[in-house]
């Protein structure tokens, strides 16, 4: 009898057979495909003025989007800025796009709740399919608070070809491969010219980071083994049950003390002391790092494997764009929030997101399939920590499971007062976890270099 025939190598030769099918054919379907643009009567161009482009958003901060001190999260602001970059590239394109990749990003100032942040996005340069998308963030605090820089951000965009959505496994496969040509991009003025030189400078650098980055890859594809092992409950260090606790509505209620017990805040200076009916607060000296007596007694160290969290999200309609596919912003969302999550079990305190380093988009996901986000605290320095964050998508009617995208998130620990706590130091426990470690340092400093140059190019002077 002739030996089976392994299904992976069906797979792959079933893979390979279509896409030669739509290299071949794919130019001569598309002449045959309806395009709404030319069919509404207009005409696809070749440039497009860069101004055409410009979107202008206004958003306003509510309890919502923030944490319980009143500070936004950094997911919902990206997740703005990835709406009005994509209709900035759409406009531009006059064709579905979608985000390929996001920049670091980095905030310098935080976002509470009731203030107006004004999102500004236009394409500062397209080449043959992509387009590079220029954010600005700036807030101001009602009634009469100063307008001030918050962050700067840029989105890579591939428009895709305007088609009806698919309906067959093989139209979606060669939808998602079939990127559309775009308009070039035409600067005016001085501002939009040297936007559009900088471009291309990004652009090669985002390409020698790419080449450059290989055995980085690989150390992070052996933490995305561990995680998953430790997804289906394969961890060295068991988890400790949690805590039985009675509801406080069924504890007797504890006897109060006498207020004349009391002792009196050594800042406060009483009335009966100055003479006078008023009650004058002393503001105390603010501190490098936080004292607070009210802070969680924390250990001076911890397992990296002990942060370990995971987020698993359903990707319904509103999630994604017209052509189903999730929303990059929505990605960036979820990444973060388990993200905190990990960050929170290390540290046992307030937390804010202050920067994301560059991520790339390997493969969408689409509305109907699961998206898996799993984190771990790469490594922690004195009062933050950064956090490694990596998004599988599952396809439930084929079982299938690919990589999507990672990053590596940067969180500061502070106390009520937003005075940096000291944190306990994650330990990597095997040779994994202690590449990922080592290389903390590096992307530590590479960090700070870029943060130092937007503050220059904002301030107008060398930090």
């Amino acid at each position: 009898m002739p030996e089976p025939v392994d299904e992976n190598v069906l797979t792959r030769m079933r893979n390979y057979s279509t896409e030669t099918f739509l290299n071949v054919f794919g130019p001569v379907i598309s002449r045959f495909l309806p395009d709404p643009w030319t069919e509404a009567g207009n005409e696809r161009v070749a440039e497009k003025s860069a101004f055409l482009s410009r979107v202008t958003m206004t958003e306003f901060i509510s309890p919502s989007h923030a944490d319980t001190k009143g500070f936004a999260y950094a997911g919902p602001i990206l997740s703005w800025c990835d709406i009005a970059a994509g209709i900035a590239a759409k406009r531009h394109a006059n064709a579905p796009s979608v985000t390929r990749s996001v920049d670091d990003v980095q905030f310098l100032y935080p976002l509470r709740v009731g203030d107006v942040l004004t999102i500004q996005a236009s394409v500062n340069k397209a080449w043959n399919t992509s387009m590079e998308v220029g954010i600005r963030m700036e807030a101001e605090t009602p009634p009469a608070g100063p307008r001030r820089f918050v962050a700067h951000a840029y989105m890579t965009f591939v428009a895709l070809s305007p088609v009806a959505p698919p309906k067959t496994g093989v139209g979606r496969l060669w939808l998602d491969s079939k990127p559309l040509t775009v308009p070039k991009v035409v600067p005016h003025s001085p501002t939009e010219h040297q936007r559009w030189e900088m471009a291309e400078r990004r652009r090669q650098r985002r390409f020698s980071e790419k080449k450059a980055t290989g055995e980085m890859r690989a150390q992070l594809e052996q933490i995305r083994i561990l995680l998953r092992e430790w997804s289906l409950g394969l961890r060295r260090q068991s988890i400790s049950e949690a805590d039985v606790i009675s509801h406080p509505a069924l504890i007797p209620p504890i006897e109060e003390e006498d207020e004349s017990n009391e002792v009196s805040s050594p800042t406060t200076i009483d009335a009966d002391e100055t003479h006078t009916h008023l009650k004058v607060d002393i503001p105390k000296p603010r501190r490098r790092y936080s004292t607070a007596s009210y802070l969680v007694p924390q250990p001076c160290e911890k397992s990296i494997e002990l942060t370990y969290a995971e987020v698993v999200e359903l990707v319904m309609p509103q999630h994604a764009n017209t052509l189903q596919i999730t929303f990059g912003g929505q990605i960036i969302q979820w990444m973060e929030t388990c993200a905190l999550v990990s960050a929170r079990r290390l540290a046992c305190t307030y937390l804010m997101t202050a920067s994301i380093d560059s991520l790339q988009f390997i493969k969408p996901t689409h509305v109907g399939e699961v998206v898996t986000v799993r984190s771990i605290v790469s490594r922690t320095f004195k009062s933050s920590i950064e956090v490694y964050v990596s998004v599988e998508g599952e396809d439930l009617r084929t079982g299938e499971t690919y990589f999507t995208n990672d990053a590596f998130f940067t969180i500061v620990a502070v106390d009520a007062e937003n005075i940096p706590v000291k944190i306990p130091h994650a330990v990597p426990q095997n040779e994994v976890e202690a590449a990922l470690y080592k290389g903390a340092g590096s992307r530590r400093e590479r960090r700070l270099a870029l943060r130092n140059e937007i503050l220059a190019i904002t301030t107008g002077h060398e930090q």
